[in-house]
């Protein structure tokens, strides 16, 4: 192997039990021999599920936290005017912004000696836009200007994350890739305007796209082609066995999701559909792994339906859970739904799903219909159409006999595109000529 990388990976939060694709990804370039710090604005919840890669790669001792007060982040609540006041969501009693200013003095003076000119830029509004007017941006440098650098290529996942890192490139001096995955090229661009990421595109050096759905949406909102590159998030095969499905005498028919619990994901137009289902087919069941803002309501509606016999909501788990009932189901199902323009970028269950055999069943949104082979792997519909998916999970119910041709073919599909192990080595060619380009440029 050629010498190996030191790679920074800048993320918005860490651990996060939902972001699998990017904890793949970092073992993966560690089991490849890389070298790889991680940086996060805030600190994920290490109390609940939790994946255990984190624990057996010892990532939180390689992760460096911002640790800045909360009103910089997460809430990036500004700072200014110096008269007045600052109140967090849920606090008791304000915060001065005087105090705030005062609190943030001796970071001030320690970016000064270390970076004087990106300090300028981080107190900038028209440079860091609220991020200065939160101080977020100065904290950042402070954190980071410390630290000894010497990387051969930075990380960020999300634009949102790489527009807050972006100084990173001018103060370790190596090479800034950003990679787009969902909300932040569809809900935050309809929220912020579709120029918000004009600065973070100017200084990228790789712009990375999960899906060419992903790729043509970042085009439009102004990233220069040439610095575009579509690259999945892949899947550790080895951990994901095929299996083709078989129904026992007996066995009820097991479908599963795994998706978070917010409005883009369809849940409420799953349960309505299995519960058409469920009036042809009494021996369905129905699995829902991940947690989220609509919990309660996801819950009063499987009442409503009458399928508490017959739907789990399982909350968030860690991969072990998940691919122990992958092992158990029969069908996959996602049924994600437009929400005001935004889309997924890519659905990453759906090709854990055909991994392990599991014919899918899903709907015409965003990049859905690339990460499956339509009509053989599994079956496309319309989305919040309740009628058309009800219908071809009862053909499945119906067709047992065609589940393990069904299988073979998302496995295949799967292994041709979305192995970690090769998608990571793409990644490492596209690292290393990004760091031959910027060693040249810098001379």
């Amino acid at each position: 192997m050629s010498d190996p990388l030191r790679i920074a990976f800048l993320v918005g939060q860490f651990p996060v039990v939902s972001e699998t694709f990017i904890l793949r990804q970092m073992i993966g370039l560690l089991d490849l021999g890389h070298e790889v710090d991680i940086y996060a604005d805030t600190r994920g919840d290490t109390t609940g599920a939790l994946q255990p890669e984190v624990a057996r790669y010892r990532l939180l001792e390689r992760t460096t936290f911002m640790d800045m007060p909360p009103e910089c982040a997460p809430w990036e609540l500004p700072a200014w005017p110096l008269a007045g006041e600052t109140w967090l969501p849920g606090a008791s009693e304000a915060i001065p912004n005087w105090k705030r200013l005062a609190d943030a003095l001796p970071a001030l003076r320690r970016c000064l000696e270390r970076a004087p000119a990106l300090t300028e830029q981080a107190l900038s509004a028209e440079h860091c836009g609220h991020q200065a007017r939160s101080l977020s941006a100065l904290y950042r440098l402070d954190r980071l200007s410390v630290r000894p650098g010497g990387y051969d290529v930075l990380h960020a996942h999300f634009g949102p994350v790489g527009e807050s890192f972006r100084f990173a490139r001018e103060l370790w001096r190596a090479p800034l890739f950003v990679s787009f995955h969902g909300y932040d090229f569809t809900t935050l661009p309809r929220q912020h305007g579709a120029r918000m990421y004009e600065k973070l595109f100017a200084a990228a050096d790789v712009v990375t796209a999960n899906s060419e759905f992903t790729r043509a949406r970042v085009a439009q909102l102004g990233c220069p082609p040439e610095k575009l590159r579509q690259l999945p998030v892949g899947l550790d095969l080895d951990i994901f066995p095929f299996v083709a499905r078989v129904r026992q005498a007996h066995e009820p028919v097991r479908l599963l999701t795994v998706a978070r619990l917010v409005e883009i994901k369809g849940h409420k137009h799953a349960l309505h559909a299995v519960a058409r289902l469920r009036a042809r087919h009494r021996d369905v069941c129905y699995d829902v792994v991940g947690d989220g803002p609509l919990r309660r309501e996801l819950e009063q509606l499987v009442a409503e339906l009458d399928l508490g016999d017959a739907v789990t909501l399982h909350g968030a788990r860690d991969g072990t859970f998940v691919r122990k009932l992958m092992a158990q189901s029969h069908l996959a199902l996602l049924a994600s739904v437009n929400v005001e323009g935004d889309a997924e970028g890519q659905g990453l269950f759906l090709q854990e799903a055909q991994a392990c055999g599991l014919p899918v069943v899903a709907t015409q949104h965003g990049a859905l219909p690339e990460g499956m082979v339509p009509g053989e792997s599994g079956f496309l519909v319309p989305e919040r159409d309740v009628e058309a998916l009800a219908e071809r999970l009862a053909f499945l119910v119906t067709h047992p006999e065609s589940w393990a041709e069904m299988g073979r073919c998302g496995r295949a599909f799967v292994e041709r595109r979305y192995d970690i192990g090769q998608l990571n080595t793409e990644l490492v060619e596209l690292y290393r000529a990004a760091k031959t380009r910027f060693a040249a440029r810098s001379t």
